[in-house]
């Protein structure tokens, strides 16, 4: 493991790395100045751009504004930074602090990038996993980029082994934090517990809550103090006033409270923070199963970010950190906060990405990239060539919308349709829990309005306006959602993708549901939006469906959108599956419903005996004959007019080859027609003695093949089976005479058989 050095003397190593690897990981705890100091090291080893990686919007200027004031310029000069709605550069710039999520949207514009630095990877967004897969694959490419990845909590040898690069450790300058924890539960709001907390430590105090509807609540009940909120959603003025201290501020103004979600964790320094106080919450990137869409759940934190969180006080000085939980609790928490791979639709990485496979540091799981790909060809976003995947002309507009696939696609066919503002305010309300028909909200203006406008801003000139435009929306809305269309039957839907919920009873129809509730099993249409059926049918597919009714196969042709059926009629269905429903159910008593199944059963002995000898016949026994007999029929009165031999020679294809080889009947003296047995191992031929006289040899089949002979008495039964015909005239004969003569005297039984006729025979006797 290498030696820890302070961040100033390990940089030169860092430099080193990268000349001889091109790629180097740094392992720097907080507050060691990796994020400030090691981008200007790296510009200093290449000629292109440096991007600095950032998880959060505040972490990326505040690293800006601080390196740039080190520097002594504005930022924008040597060092700026980029994120979405606000950039802050010029062509003078090396050093860019960007956010994740637009270098993910800008994989392909890497061409006048001298080296890209990962900062903060324990923290694992997917963002910084696809850029650390797609930078080493650039590598191969382009041998001259470089890659840092630094970490504050994250062992870097696993990172280090799959870049194949050194690592290097810098010391922090970590001042100690005494931790304490409230071992007594607290049922209280959290709010109300926040707000008791602070009152018991002492100094300017950074409050870690989970969102922001959790701070505005918190600040409403610290009215002594000077309250300032520090979220990614403020605006940058906001964001410095937390983050620094007024150099005016008087000795005896009150203390000042940052509430804080976790954006202030790494990357940037509070000024005058000495007391944290951990609520041990965060509210984590996830996604929602059912609808498909991002959403940010409640939870506790891992302990590596609870390490974060404390160290936030010994920034400039020893400090405190209280955690609104026990020891016990914290223990029990896990290690690390699991990687966003794990945990989040990858829908939005796949389409970045245009299909295009990546060696992970870690993958995703197979089922999730598969259901991503298979939304996204659904959408119209990708499509298959020469067994790749390709983004579509719809796929590329949908990359250069900073939402989530599905509402990229609904925005899309707003603009094609001619309702490309109503369609961005529509977007704009997702995810608010708001009830009701979101299609007539957003008829009524309702929406974000800075980002229906910045929305509006990126959108291609659309369509005419229609005349309808309550069902162009209803479109839009089916283009990014079509597998959340529902039939609404009194106080439930049945989905098309399968499966149903409860509904507020309404009128039956069609209808696309936008959020369901949840409560255990227990699920609940919440916003539905109706839907003409007639929208339906460009989505629709033609399914046949059978099913067994009495002694019939009943086919109907259905209209389905999904598993929904939009329209039915009878139909012919598919012939081979009609003959399997059919044969399943007939097969107990096809030899009563076939005319011909003995006749037929016959045959397949025939073909049997062929087979064995070496003929070459297609592979035939009373299974494959009997499905082949049900062929054209679709009931058991069908079956009586069907044929078993009809079917076997279908099968065979040369309908006179058996007779051929494997006749059903031979000639001998005393018969023109004795039948040839082949329900034995050997085919034989069965008659009584006398009509075997004036043979010598017995008859052949197949060219050569003697048949067994039964020889029988005049009781029927055999008295001799041989195929050896004269050898039983000379040998046996005469004795066999004797005793026939003495059981039968009336019948005739000459000394010399081989040139004797046989007698004709007996009439039957009457009944």
């Amino acid at each position: 493991m290498p030696t820890p050095l302070p961040i100033d003397d390990a940089l030169p190593a860092v430099r080193e790395a990268l000349r001889t690897s091109g790629a180097v990981v740094l392992e720097a705890p907080p507050g060691s100045g990796k994020t400030t100091r090691v981008p200007l090291a790296v510009a200093a080893e290449v000629t292109g751009q440096v991007w600095v990686l950032e998880p959060r919007r505040v972490a990326a200027r505040a690293a800006a504004q601080r390196v740039s004031d080190e520097l002594g310029e504005r930022v924008g000069e040597t060092v700026g930074y980029a994120m979405r709605l606000d950039r802050q550069s010029s062509e003078r710039t090396r050093v860019l602090y960007v956010t994740e999520a637009l270098l993910t949207r800008r994989l392909d514009d890497f061409a006048d990038l001298g080296a890209v630095i990962l900062d903060e990877f324990h923290e694992r967004s997917i963002h910084t996993d696809v850029a650390l897969a797609w930078c080493r694959m650039l590598r191969r490419q382009r041998p001259d980029l470089k890659l840092v990845v630094m970490s504050a909590t994250l062992d870097g040898e696993a990172v280090a082994k799959f870049l194949g690069c050194p690592r290097v450790r810098a010391e922090g300058r970590m001042f100690p934090v005494e931790v304490r924890y409230l071992e007594r539960k607290d049922e209280r709001p959290l709010e109300l517990r926040v707000a008791a907390a602070v009152g018991v430590v002492e100094g300017d105090t950074l409050v870690f809550l989970p969102g922001i509807g959790e701070i505005e609540r918190t600040a409403a009940l610290l009215g002594n103090y000077e309250v300032v909120p520090l979220h990614g959603e403020l605006e940058g003025a906001a964001q410095d006033r937390a983050l620094r201290v007024p150099r005016s501020r008087p000795e005896d103004a009150p203390r000042r409270v940052i509430l804080a979600t976790n954006v202030a964790e790494t990357s940037v320094t509070v000024e005058g923070v000495r007391t944290v106080i951990d609520t041990g919450l965060v509210r984590q990137a996830a996604y929602d199963a059912w609808s498909g869409l991002p959403t940010l759940d409640l939870g506790p934190i891992a302990r590596d970010s609870a390490a974060q969180r404390a160290g936030r006080a010994g920034r400039l000085g020893p400090g405190v950190c209280l955690r609104m939980y026990s020891r016990a609790d914290h223990d029990a928490r896990p290690a690390e906060t699991a990687p966003e791979i794990r945990r989040i639709d990858l829908s939005a990485t796949v389409l970045a990405l245009g299909g295009r496979e990546l060696e992970w540091f870690e993958p995703p799981a197979p089922a999730a990239w598969r259901a991503a790909i298979a939304l996204l060809e659904r959408l119209g976003a990708l499509e298959r060539h020469d067994r790749a995947l390709r983004r579509t002309a719809i796929g590329d507009a949908m990359a250069r919308f900073p939402l989530p696939p599905r509402l990229a696609r609904v925005l899309i066919e707003a603009a094609a349709l001619g309702v490309g503002r109503e369609g961005a305010g529509l977007v704009t309300l997702f995810g608010r829990r708001l009830g009701g028909d979101l299609v007539h909200r957003a008829l009524d203006g309702e929406g974000d309005p800075r980002e229906k406008r910045r929305l509006e801003g990126m959108l291609p000139p659309g369509g005419r306006p229609p005349a309808d435009r309550e069902r162009a929306l209803r479109l839009a809305l089916l283009a990014g959602l079509p597998d959340r269309v529902a039939r609404r039957e009194g106080g439930r839907v049945r989905f098309a993708d399968g499966g149903a919920a409860e509904s507020e009873p309404g009128k039956d129809g069609y209808v696309l549901v936008t959020e369901v509730d949840r409560s255990g099993t227990r699920v609940r249409a919440r916003n539905m939006t109706t839907v003409d059926e007639d929208a339906l049918l460009e989505g629709a597919t033609v399914r046949n469906t059978m099913r067994w009714v009495g002694e019939r196969v009943e086919v109907r042709e259905e209209l389905c959108f999904g598993e929904l059926v939009l329209d039915a009629s009878p139909g012919r269905g598919d012939p081979a599956a009609v003959a399997d429903l059919l044969f399943a159910n007939a097969r107990p008593t096809m030899h009563r419903l076939v005319p011909d199944w003995d006749r037929g059963v016959a045959l397949l002995q025939r073909v049997a005996f062929l087979r064995r000898r070496g003929v070459a016949l297609p592979e035939l026994d009373l299974e494959i004959a009997a499905r082949a007999a049900c062929e054209d029929c679709r009931s058991f009165g069908d079956l009586g007019g069907t044929s078993l031999i009809g079917a076997i020679l279908r099968v065979l294809g040369d309908p006179g080859l058996v007779d051929r080889l494997a006749p059903e009947t031979v000639r001998i003296p005393g018969r023109p027609r004795a039948a040839v047995g082949y329900d034995a191992d050997e085919p034989y031929v069965e008659s009584r003695m006398q009509d075997f006289f004036g043979l010598a040899d017995g008859p052949r089949i197949g060219g050569d093949y003697a048949l067994v002979l039964r020889l029988l008495a005049p009781n029927q039964r055999p008295v001799q089976v041989t195929r050896d015909l004269a050898g039983f005239w000379q040998r046996h004969w005469p004795a066999l005479r004797k005793e026939l003569m003495r059981k039968y005297p009336r019948h005739y039984w000459p000394e010399d058989p081989l040139n004797a006729e046989p007698p004709p025979p007996r009439p039957p006797r009457p009944r």
